[in-house]
């Protein structure tokens, strides 16, 4: 399996083939996450297709890893409000193709929503939050690992474009919005929760996706994604997206142990340096 990983600023992107290599790698590298902790880890979840093939490769690399599923407690970026168990729910994505296959107790846990009107669900996500991660009212939850999505227009949890500058004056940690897409009532973390995590990992699918991550890289875009790189010091971005050929002026040349190469050209505004990873060796051949 080829990887080819660029270092921008403020992110970290591995590049793979597929949406199947895709899964596999960031559930492979989910799971070292989860094994190498000493303690309870706070995760936050998101929805979209490419995190079905996620949570599948998940379940399936981790069968039999109890010490491995009982560090975890389970929360979620966004979530349409809707009844737990309907086909729109995050949460049941999560608990058909992760928690059930695994065995993830119920008190491990966390969904926003349920039945209640959208401020109703806002609330008593906002009790949880300060009660699960023991913060007072205007202080901010701190994740250990947030799993994300990108949509087309560039959206991150239920962050919408649409939505843009009333988002990032929201100061609690999470809220009900509604947004351009179906269902349109929603809960979303805010970008100071999103902001604030250990860890965010960016799992984007689909070439037509290409134009907002590429603006987001470059920090051109006024997008949600874009928001979000610009508030975070490092964020690890996995994509099965062609990155070759956005740019176009000389790129920084990469050293290692394994060779030293200079391949062609790109022109971001910030210094990107790349390489390529293929069975754990250096290949130059992009």
């Amino acid at each position: 399996m080829k990887e080819h990983i660029w270092h921008g600023k403020r992110c970290v992107i591995s590049e793979f083939e597929s949406a199947d290599a895709l899964a596999i790698a960031v559930a492979e590298r989910w799971l070292e996450f989860v094994a190498g902790a000493n303690r309870l880890l706070s995760v936050g979840l998101s929805g979209g297709r490419i995190t079905e093939r996620l949570f599948a490769q998940i379940a399936s690399k981790a069968l039999g890893a109890a010490s491995v599923v009982e560090k975890l407690r389970f929360f979620w970026a966004d979530e349409r409000c809707v009844p737990l168990d309907d086909s729109a729910s995050n949460y049941r994505l999560a608990r058909e193709l992760l928690f059930d296959p695994l065995g993830v107790l119920e008190q491990q846990t966390f969904p926003f929503g349920g039945d209640g009107s959208p401020s109703t669900l806002a609330e008593g996500g906002l009790r949880m939050l300060r009660e699960q991660f023991d913060v007072a009212d205007q202080q901010v939850p701190v994740f250990d690992l947030v799993l994300l999505g990108m949509g087309e227009d560039g959206h991150v949890a239920s962050l919408f474009p649409g939505n843009f500058s009333v988002d990032q004056q929201r100061l609690e940690a999470c809220y009900d919005v509604i947004v351009s897409k179906p269902p349109p009532n929603r809960i979303t973390l805010s970008y100071g929760v999103l902001a604030a995590a250990r860890e965010v990992w960016l799992v984007i699918s689909g070439q037509g996706k290409a134009a907002p991550l590429s603006q987001a890289i470059q920090s051109t875009g006024g997008t949600p994604v874009a928001h979000l790189l610009s508030l975070r010091s490092s964020t690890k971005i996995f994509t099965d997206i062609a990155l070759r050929g956005w740019w176009k002026a000389p790129v920084h040349t990469v050293v290692s142990t394994s060779v030293i190469a200079d391949w062609g050209s790109l022109a971001p505004p910030l210094p990107i340096w790349i390489m390529s990873v293929e069975n754990l060796a250096i290949d130059g051949g992009l």
